[in-house]
């Protein structure tokens, strides 16, 4: 009984100091988009692409997060250079040793304003990729994977890559629109993809699509069970219902991850 005062100054010793700003901070979010810049992408869905981007995935982007966009197009994997990219400053962690309580809320209130101001510049920069007047003869999705995978190579954060494309491959070794599309054809292709070294690692990784569309409704389904086979060979997180003509279920839940 008697060392219950004892005890007692430790556990409110330790509830001054384990603040709400002292716990485990999140290592934020990496978002990766990959978009069509093929002939068949028309004004129309590049503007519905910029819509997205601006009024769902750039305001759920919060401290510590990642945004890095580049093209599908005939040169993705030779070529490779990023749209528009951003890490957001990080939170400060707090610590009741060392940290004035009034000191750290300037901080916070600092980096929180470099967000907002990092997030409008790229706002600017996302209107004018996506104003240029540029046009791919093919549609590389598979390297554009290749290129997810080495930019997710040992990163800490939650990973998250949006496609925004018809998601119809269209390169002179693979064209979606003339593939006899059959269960046996589909296994044929995923083989044939898997010993060309064409299906990256995407473990942990959560997969959305937003412009998936083809000349029928029944090419659509094919190329969409395609790419659900496809995904669940690399190993990320592709559902359904994430997989849709336009950007559903934004932010990512935390259930979406494999990790």
């Amino acid at each position: 009984m008697r060392h219950r005062p004892i005890t007692l100054a430790i556990l409110l010793l330790m509830q001054a100091f384990l603040s709400p700003g002292m716990a485990a901070t999140s290592p934020g979010t990496a978002v990766i988009i990959f978009l069509d810049f093929s002939g068949s992408i028309k004004s129309g869905e590049r503007a519905l692409y910029q819509r997205e981007i601006e009024t769902q995935i750039l305001p759920s982007l919060s401290a510590g997060d990642r945004l890095l966009m580049a093209p599908i197009h005939d040169k993705t994997l030779t070529e490779f250079r990023p749209l528009v990219q951003v890490i957001l400053p990080a939170k400060p962690e707090f610590s009741g040793w060392r940290d004035n309580v009034l000191t750290y809320k300037r901080r916070v209130r600092e980096v929180d304003a470099q967000v907002l101001d990092l997030k409008a510049k790229v706002k600017t920069e996302v209107a004018d990729v996506l104003g240029r007047r540029y046009s791919s003869p093919y549609t590389d999705i598979f390297s554009s994977l290749l290129i997810a995978q080495k930019l997710f190579h040992n990163e800490a954060r939650r990973k998250v890559l949006v496609l925004m494309s018809d998601m119809i491959e269209d390169t002179p070794e693979y064209n979606f629109e003339k593939i006899a599309w059959s269960p046996s054809a589909m296994e044929r292709l995923l083989a044939e993809l898997g010993t060309k070294a064409l299906v990256p690692e995407l473990p942990g990784v959560c997969v959305y699509v937003s412009g998936a569309s083809a000349k029928s409704a029944a090419l659509a389904e094919n190329i969409a069970r395609f790419w659900e086979a496809y995904f669940r060979r690399t190993g990320a997180d592709m559902h359904p219902s994430r997989y849709a003509h336009v950007l559903l279920h934004w932010p990512p839940s935390q259930s979406c991850r494999l990790e």
